[in-house]
């Protein structure tokens, strides 16, 4: 019989956590203090293990969602069989599921990695590895007894230079007249008409995981490129009508007939140039915060963005693009600035913005969409204001995002999941 892991009440104030990582998949077989999940509250990352044999069923909350405290985690099968209801946990002393503890491990942590055959290491060590394509067990330990830490991590992500895992397998080229794009896909054998994500000014495909993922779970196929003179596509485009021009001929080489555009910020303004090039030949256009539809912007963002030069600098413009961002080591923000202030994006910049004011039109574009496109806005943006879907007229439903910033996709990726769907 199939149980329900609800999230657990780590400590006395917390409300609600984030999935900070799965280490299990469906179909995985766990043993009893085998760790299931990461789970990142705001004073720390918490492993939670099993306290009986099972194998996991259903991830029913992905790898960077938050979810509050009682909502569902996964189903799995094995323990009790006693189904446990998505409802408020109880106190912090008392088990709330059959198969993870509310807080410690009944059983020494290194007792828990020796079952295991894992090496030990901290939660967030563990979780930087993931997150840099690195195994754990190449990393040395410098804390008690061995233990590898969150800066042996950063230590190796540094010497190597890798900000992103080199060998993720949906990291994927296709050749352009201009070059290569490089894209990342989810669900390749999914139904019905893919979606392609999009990505904003300074960002990249690995921004859209979490949603990504989201949507691949609905049964949808999903395929996100690096923009030109982002991420890891190998030229530049320094306008709209070039970006414009570069993701028309991704459409066709790989082919996406029909695809559903879902485009954010620069990517936005990207999509809905190409809706009105290419017309009946794609679905339905959803628009997160559009550049185009107004000339206010936060021009020190779009500054700061093309000339990054450190990573303290990079996490502060962070937090001005969503309320939840993700959680990134020092040595992934170096990394990140590196890449950023390398001079890639300078021409799309002054192309963008000038004198404070946005530089790109897409008006008549959504006027002419004929009610096939939307708009997706967070009441809480900081980098283009909300107000701005008033241009869009009558006939463009708008949707709305409370708590939410720039970045819907980060901190309400259900929501707008749901909404997509």
């Amino acid at each position: 019989m199939a149980s329900i892991l609800a999230l657990p009440r780590l400590g006395e104030t917390m409300e609600e956590g984030r999935v900070a990582g799965w280490l299990k998949k469906p179909g995985d077989a766990f043993k009893r203090g085998e760790t299931i999940v990461e789970i990142e509250t705001d004073k720390t990352v918490v492993e939670l293990p099993a306290l009986s044999d099972g194998v996991l069923v259903e991830i029913l909350a992905a790898e960077g969602a938050q979810i509050n405290v009682g909502e569902p985690l996964c189903r799995y099968e094995g323990g009790t069989g006693e189904a446990e209801a998505a409802a408020p946990a109880p106190p912090a002393a008392t088990p709330v599921s059959p198969v993870v503890a509310p807080a410690a491990p009944p059983v020494p942590p290194a007792a828990v990695a020796a079952a295991a055959g894992r090496s030990r290491a901290t939660p967030l060590a563990r979780r930087l590895a993931r997150q840099n394509g690195i195994d754990i067990e190449t990393v040395s330990g410098t804390g008690r007894r061995s233990r590898i830490q969150a800066h042996d991590v950063e230590r190796l992500v540094a010497a190597t230079g890798r900000p992103a895992p080199a060998d993720d397998p949906r990291i994927r080229f296709c050749a352009v007249p201009a070059g290569r794009i490089a894209y990342r896909t989810w669900n390749e054998a999914g139904a019905g008409a893919p979606v392609l994500l999009l990505h904003g000014f300074g960002g990249d495909s690995q921004t859209w995981a979490v949603l990504a993922a989201l949507l691949a779970r609905q049964g949808r196929r999903v395929v996100a490129p690096d923009l030109p003179g982002h991420g890891a596509t190998d030229f530049e485009e320094a306008g709209l009508d070039g970006l414009t021009d570069a993701v028309a001929a991704f459409l066709d080489a790989l082919p996406l007939a029909d695809a559903e555009l879902v485009g954010h910020s620069l990517g936005g303004a990207v999509a809905m140039r190409l809706a009105a090039r290419l017309g009946a030949r794609l679905g339905r256009v959803t628009l997160i915060a559009p550049a185009g539809l107004g000339s206010a912007i936060d021009a020190d963002f779009i500054d700061g963005m093309a000339h990054a030069a450190t990573g303290g600098g990079l996490a502060h413009l962070l937090r001005r693009v969503a309320l939840r961002p993700p959680v990134l080591s020092a040595a992934q923000l170096d990394a990140m600035a590196a890449s950023l202030g390398g001079g890639r994006l300078h021409a799309l910049a002054a192309a963008l913005v000038r004198d404070g004011r946005q530089q790109v039109d897409i008006v008549a574009d959504l006027a002419a969409s004929q009610g096939k496109a939307r708009l997706v806005w967070g009441l809480e943006d900081r980098i283009i204001p909300w107000i701005q879907a008033t241009a869009a007229g009558s006939a463009t439903p708008v949707h709305f995002i409370s708590e939410a910033g720039h970045m819907p996709q980060w901190d309400q990726p259900q929501r707008l999941a749901a909404l997509i769907a």
